[in-house]
């Protein structure tokens, strides 16, 4: 029987990669480069994971309403409330400002094309 190790590589789909790109890397300060091609650029995040911008073809996202999308993640992060500020002098939309929730701190942003995602901190013993 398998399982998983863990989560290789989430791909965010873009509409503009350079935007998308900008705003990622200042707002999180990506910098470990695995992949940094003409179509989407890759992260080294964490202790393996990877996090890829991918430019979309504008059919993908014809129709799409990302506030509905069935699939969120969360990037852990070790200053929510810094991040926070972070991610909204760079233009992100909050649904919701870090808030303590089952044990652990969450925030629910957008970023410039609108995808929803989540900041996650876990609560310092």
């Amino acid at each position: 029987m398998s399982s998983i190790n863990q989560i290789s590589v989430v791909f965010l789909y873009c509409q503009d990669l350079a935007k998308q790109r900008a705003f990622y890397e200042q707002a999180f300060g990506l910098a470990k480069l695995v992949v940094d091609a003409k179509w989407w650029v890759e992260y080294a995040v964490g202790t393996g994971s990877h996090f890829a911008l991918h430019q979309g073809k504008p059919e993908h996202f014809a129709g799409a309403n990302r506030a509905h999308n069935t699939i969120k993640f969360s990037f852990d992060v070790s200053d929510i409330k810094n991040v926070a500020a972070k991610l909204q002098s760079l233009g992100a939309k909050f649904h919701y400002e870090p808030r303590l929730e089952y044990g652990f701190w969450l925030a629910e942003f957008e970023d410039p094309e609108g995808n929803i995602l989540r900041l996650y901190e876990k609560v310092k013993k």
